[in-house]
């Protein structure tokens, strides 16, 4: 057996009503809290007030950094880092999608290293600590030590990493996702979906990591349309949460693959949401691994109640972006082969790229690429 690497969140609290928790929580770690949030959807619906309240009323102070936009940047993590120094926080609540979520953790990772945030950073040393509520059901990033963030100057899009971008505390809490809509609940599903399925068959997959993201897949392929339908629908919502949140531990031992590899780029390049170009790779990218995997697909099948080989799998999950309204004509996007030269090489520098099953080199990358302009 390889090594295996366990990478969570120190403390995870799960299910409905556990955000009113938040003071208790925050009160021994720190004084004040900075709030990162995304500009309107925590206030629309309620939940910002609700979190500020919770701390408070702990004895907690609060301060609220609302500028974190979709696809965050470098550049966006530094004017939270500005903001938490002037604030005098001791304490960052990253509250919201995944974006949300990851440039709440490279705050507080980051908060005491001197140096400007790059793509190259390490958040390996001493930050501050961080308490990660997800408002979507897609990222797990309330329990992965990544950061997923942009560099406007060159459009690179990757991921820092570093035990310190390990929250110290995740709620999960369901009943905060009922507002997301429908759009967001689909790429974000998408995304979680896709991460259950590649870390089952990456290289690192594990005896550990294997069950969680089996299950993951399961709750996800039975949930996600019905959350999509009805976004009250809380037993829905439930089942993407957990199938979420058990995706983004299985995925902090195991990484992921290829579909990962490619998305960064695509979608920095494209404009278009991580998620969807998750969700229409998946199928192209399960058939390019089927020399090294088949066996793995055809026994996700079946545990996720879709069928009994890799054909069920593939087959299934084309109908869901069907009826999702989720497919990508990626020519039509904008792909064209004179751009496969900046797609190629970030894909092959990807970590999740390496963690593929099936061995990955260019002539690979340019034959994959061909194949989804036609």
């Amino acid at each position: 057996m390889s090594e295996i690497a366990l990478r969570s969140a120190r403390e995870i609290f799960f299910g409905p009503g556990v955000r009113t928790q938040l003071g208790k929580h925050a009160a021994p770690m720190g004084k004040h809290a900075l709030i990162a949030c995304g500009r309107t959807a925590l206030q629309a619906s309620g939940a910002l007030d609700e979190l500020r309240g919770s701390l408070e009323a702990a004895g907690v102070g609060v301060s609220v950094f609302a500028e974190v936009e979709a696809e965050p940047s470098l550049a966006t993590v530094e004017r939270g880092r500005v903001a938490l120094r002037e604030s005098g926080c001791d304490l960052v609540v990253a509250a919201g999608g995944g974006s949300a979520l990851d440039v709440g953790k490279a705050i507080a990772g980051l908060a005491n290293d001197p140096d400007p945030v790059t793509l190259a950073s390490v958040a390996g040393g001493v930050g501050l600590p961080c308490i990660a509520l997800p408002t979507t059901s897609g990222t797990g990033a309330e329990v992965t030590p990544n950061s997923v963030l942009t560099d406007t100057q060159t459009g690179e899009k990757a991921s820092i990493r570093g035990h310190a971008l390990l929250p110290e505390i995740a709620l999960v809490d369901p009943e905060l996702t009922l507002s997301c809509p429908a759009d967001q609940t689909t790429w974000s599903g998408l995304d979680a979906l896709t991460q259950a399925i590649e870390a089952s068959v990456s290289t690192g997959a594990n005896p550990v990591s294997a069950p969680m993201a089996e299950e993951a897949g399961r709750r996800i392929a039975g949930s996600l349309r019905h959350a999509v339908q009805d976004g009250s629908n809380l037993q829905a919502r439930e089942d993407m949460a957990l199938g979420s949140l058990l995706a983004g531990l299985a995925l902090a031992s195991a990484r992921l693959g290829l579909v990962h590899g490619l998305a960064h780029p695509l979608g920095s390049l494209y404009h278009l949401p991580h998620g969807r170009v998750c969700g229409a790779l998946l199928p192209w990218v399960i058939d390019f691994n089927l020399s090294h995997a088949e066996a793995k697909y055809a026994y996700l099948a079946r545990g996720m109640d879709l069928g009994r080989d890799e054909d069920d799998l593939v087959n299934w999950i084309d109908d869901l972006a069907d009826d999702l309204d989720a497919e990508i004509d990626f020519a039509e996007a904008g792909l064209k082969r004179e751009d496969f030269d900046r797609i190629i090489p970030p894909t092959l520098a990807s970590g999740s790229t390496k963690h593929n099953p099936r061995p990955v080199d260019e002539a690979d990358l340019r034959e994959l690429l061909g194949r989804l302009i036609g």
